[in-house]
């Protein structure tokens, strides 16, 4: 089941990507060669009008090939005699495809579950298999209200203080989703398993908040709130893993697929479908702002061939934009390899 949703969803987000670029294409009337699911060898392909739509047997990716994209063409529908804003918007056509999907993704989690609203109040969202939270007896929608004898009222003041107490025991008092008072004596452990934390429960310092179905507009609002904070943390994220590779530093905490599958998994039975689908809404944010990185055979460095279009009056030597694109996509693929060895003797260690 688990890995049906995973592959599922993991082909949506590729798809709205490359439809993105698709529809770019059919806006801007330049001919699209191919539409493919996953890379080449080809598996299966049906050509419909001009396009042969294909699915290919690497399950990395997908592509949406463009007539004229490698080489000099000749013809208004070839994509190198297009003037450079047109090009920008095909290339951006797929990053901008994704935000949209998170935007869309956000809103619906939010339209079925309500929007979220800060408190002053701490509630357990999740509980993991095996853990002591999960050994004493701690429940979703429990609020926690005192660990000690200090109260708390966010999340920060919760973690600061379960961080005194690492691989000791703790009364933690809790108000029931029925208003019941409890307290739990709970260890917090020094060394968890990655993912975890130190007692195993996912907290938050909201609540979520259904609106009238004509006050929808507050939801949209929410989504797009929601996918410029991800946006944020994400592109921090990656710029300082690029910082780290520039200073000689093997980053730590990268996943590929296998490393995704097991977050949807995770995810799935311990706090149901609907984080699945929000975590994916995620997942599309980090598409997009990975896909705009200025490297080559990224979107980001194919609108660098643009920009210097638009700059110097006349395009970049095409057999050197061609090089570089496929020097850059070696190098991807590389380091996919050797991401997904990685995922597999993390695995193998645990």
């Amino acid at each position: 089941m688990d890995i049906l949703i995973f592959v599922v969803a993991l082909s949506i987000l590729v798809l709205v990507h490359e439809f993105g670029h698709y529809f770019a294409a059919r806006i801007t009337k330049v001919k699209v060669e191919e539409f493919g699911l996953g890379l080449p060898p080809r598996m299966i392909g049906k050509k419909i009008g001009e396009t042969m739509w294909s699915l290919n047997w690497l399950p990395i990716g997908g592509f949406c090939k463009l007539y004229g994209e490698d080489g000099d063409k000749k013809g208004g529908r070839a994509f190198n005699n297009k003037n450079p804003w047109q090009k920008a918007l095909i290339v951006l056509g797929g990053v901008l495809m994704n935000l949209v999907l998170a935007v869309v993704i956000f809103t619906t989690v939010y339209a079925v579950m309500g929007i979220p609203q800060e408190t002053d109040r701490v509630k357990i969202i999740g509980v993991a298999d095996n853990t002591p939270a999960q050994e004493v007896g701690l429940e979703v929608d429990d609020w926690v209200k005192k660990v000690g004898e200090v109260e708390i009222k966010d999340q920060n003041k919760l973690i600061e203080e379960m961080g005194k107490y690492k691989g000791e025991k703790v009364e933690v008092l809790v108000e029931k989703s029925n208003g019941e008072e409890k307290s739990y004596e709970l260890e917090v452990r020094e060394n968890p398993p990655k993912g975890e934390g130190a007692t195993g429960i996912v907290i938050s310092s909201t609540e979520m908040v259904k609106v009238p179905w004509y006050q929808f507009y507050k939801g949209i609002g929410a989504g797009f709130e929601e996918a410029y904070f991800w946006g944020k943390i994400i592109f921090s994220g990656v710029t300082q893993m690029i910082g780290s590779l520039f200073m000689g530093e093997v980053p730590k905490d990268v996943s590929g697929p296998i490393g995704m599958f097991e977050a949807t998994s995770s995810i799935r039975n311990n706090q149901g479908f609907l984080a699945v689908i929000h975590f994916f809404g995620i997942v599309s944010v980090n598409l997009a702002i990975v896909n705009i990185l200025p490297f080559p055979a990224l979107d980001g460095g194919r609108i660098i061939f643009v920009i210097y279009e638009m700059i110097f009056r006349k395009r970049a030597n095409e057999k050197f934009e061609v090089v570089v694109n496929n020097i850059g996509m070696l190098i991807l693929l590389t380091l996919l390899v050797l991401i997904t060895v990685g995922d597999v003797s993390r695995l193998i260690r645990n």
